[in-house]
C-alpha cells in the first residue's frame, strides 16, 4: 500500500474508533440518565402506594371504630328489640292446649317417696362430700342395685373425684361464676341397662343429686333441685327395667352440679366416657313445680330434628312442651339461654346431642323453701309420664336411623 494511502486508512480508522468511544459514552450516559429516572418514577410510585395504603387503613380503623361505637350506643335497644321477638316467638310456640291426665305407667307413690327421702332434713342438703351427700349417693346405688342396673362407674356404681379450685375462663366469658370451688370426697353414681338390639349407643339419663346443703343452721333442701330429677330418674328405671328399650340406657346420677358442673366433666375429664360412644343425652333438672303447666324442652335449636318428636309427643302429654331458652343472645336478645346451664352443657360441649327437660325457675329456687311439701305432685308425675314418652320416641327414631342400611 502507498504511504498517501496508508495514512488515509489509519485517519479513517483513528476517526472511527474516536467516534465510536463517543458513541458508547453517550449511550452509557443515556443508559445511566434512563436508570436514574426510572428509579426516581419507581420511588414516586411507591411513596404514592405507601400513601394510598395509609389512606385505606386509616379508612379500615375510621369505619371499625364508628361500627364499635356504634354497636355499643345501639346495642341496648338492639337486645330489647331482639328480646322482644323472642318473646312473641315463645308465645306463639306455646302449646295452648294439653292432653288429659290419663297416662299412668310410673307409680306416683313411689316417685314422691323417694323424692321425700332426698329432700329429708336429714340429708341435709345433699352438699358434695357431706354426711348427707354421701348418704344419697349411697341410697341412690343401692336403688340401682335392687332395680336390677349393671355397676358402671369406676368403683362399682360409684365413680369417685375430686376437683382442685381453679378458675374457668369459659364460665368468665359467658358472666358467670369463673372461680370454680375445690371439691373432696365427691363421686357420680352410674347403672347401666342394656338394650333389646346389640351394638347400639347408649342413651344417657342424667339428673344431679347434690344441692346447696347448710348455710350456718339453714338447710337448702333442693326438693326441686333435684331431688325430683333423681326420684324421677329411679322411676324411669325401674318401668325401662321391665319394658327395656332399643339402646342401652346409662343412668347417671351426678355430684357437684351446683359447683360447676363438675360432676359432668369428670366424666369426661377422667375418660370415663367418651363422646363418639354414646348415642344421646337426656337430663333432667328441676321437674316438680308447675309453671303454667310448662315443661322447657332445651337442645332443638341446636338440633332442630328433634322438633317433629315433641310435635309427635305434645298431643298424648299433660303438660304444655315448650321448646326454647337455647337461642343465642343475637338471635334472642337477653333471653336466658339454657345450653350451658346445667349437667347437659358438658355434653353438648363434647360434642354429645342432648335435650333437657326442666321448669323455670320460681321463688323457692335456691332458696330453703324448696321442699318436698311445695311439689305439685299431679303436674309432676304428668312430667316424667313425658319424659317417658319421649325416651320411648327417642329410642325409636335413633334405632330406625342408626339400623337403616
Amino acid at each position: 500500500m502507498k504511504p498517501r494511502l496508508q495514512l488515509q486508512v489509519n485517519a479513517l480508522t483513528t476517526a472511527s474508533l474516536t467516534a465510536y468511544g463517543i458513541n458508547t459514552h453517550l449511550t452509557e450516559q443515556s443508559s445511566d440518565y434512563t436508570k436514574t429516572r426510572a428509579r426516581v418514577l419507581l420511588g414516586n410510585c411507591e411513596g404514592k402506594m405507601m400513601f394510598l395504603k395509609k389512606k385505606r387503613y386509616i379508612a379500615i380503623l375510621i369505619i371499625t371504630i364508628v361500627t364499635a361505637l356504634s354497636l355499643v350506643l345501639l346495642k341496648p335497644l338492639w337486645l330489647t328489640q331482639l328480646t322482644e321477638l323472642e318473646a312473641e316467638r315463645i308465645r306463639l310456640i306455646t302449646p295452648t292446649q294439653v292432653a288429659p291426665a290419663s297416662l299412668d305407667r310410673i307409680n306416683r307413690e313411689q316417685l314422691m317417696a323417694d323424692l321425700r327421702w332426698l329432700a329429708d332434713a336429714e340429708r341435709q342438703g345433699r352438699a358434695p362430700g357431706t354426711p348427707g351427700g354421701i348418704a344419697a349417693r349411697e341410697w341412690i346405688a343401692e336403688q340401682f342395685a335392687e332395680i336390677g342396673l349393671e355397676p358402671a362407674g369406676t368403683e362399682g356404681f360409684f365413680h369417685p373425684y375430686s376437683v382442685k379450685e381453679h378458675f374457668s375462663f369459659s364460665r368468665w366469658l359467658r358472666g358467670r361464676n369463673a372461680t370454680i370451688p375445690g371439691v373432696e370426697n365427691a363421686a357420680n353414681v352410674l347403672g347401666l341397662l342394656p338394650g333389646t338390639v346389640p351394638g347400639l349407643k347408649p342413651l344417657v339419663l342424667t339428673a344431679h343429686y347434690d344441692h346447696l346443703g347448710m348455710h350456718g343452721d339453714t338447710i337448702f333442701y333442693g326438693a326441686d333441685d333435684n331431688a325430683s330429677g333423681v326420684a324421677a330418674m329411679l322411676e324411669l328405671a325401674r318401668y325401662l327395667k321391665a319394658n327395656p328399650l332399643q339402646h342401652p340406657v346409662l343412668f347417671v346420677a351426678l355430684d357437684s352440679e351446683e359447683k360447676g358442673l363438675q360432676g359432668a366433666v369428670a366424666l369426661f375429664r377422667t375418660e370415663l366416657l367418651h363422646a363418639e360412644q354414646l348415642a344421646f343425652n337426656i337430663n333432667i333438672d328441676m321437674l316438680s313445680r308447675d309453671t303454667q303447666q310448662l315443661l322447657f324442652a332445651v337442645g332443638t335449636y341446636h338440633h332442630p330434628w328433634l322438633l317433629p318428636l315433641l310435635d309427635e309427643l305434645q298431643p298424648q302429654s299433660a303438660v304444655k312442651l315448650l321448646p326454647a331458652h337455647d337461642r343465642p343472645w343475637y338471635l334472642a336478645g337477653n333471653t336466658q339461654d339454657w345450653t350451658l346451664s346445667s349437667d347437659h352443657g358438658v355434653f353438648h360441649q363434647a360434642g354429645v346431642p342432648f335435650i333437657y327437660f326442666g321448669v323455670a325457675d320460681h321463688a323457692d329456687y335456691h332458696t330453703p323453701e324448696d321442699t318436698a311439701e311445695k311439689v305439685d305432685v299431679m303436674f309432676y308425675h304428668q312430667v316424667v309420664e313425658t319424659v317417658l314418652s319421649f325416651l320411648t320416641l327417642l329410642d325409636q327414631h335413633l334405632a330406625q336411623r342408626e339400623t337403616r342400611p
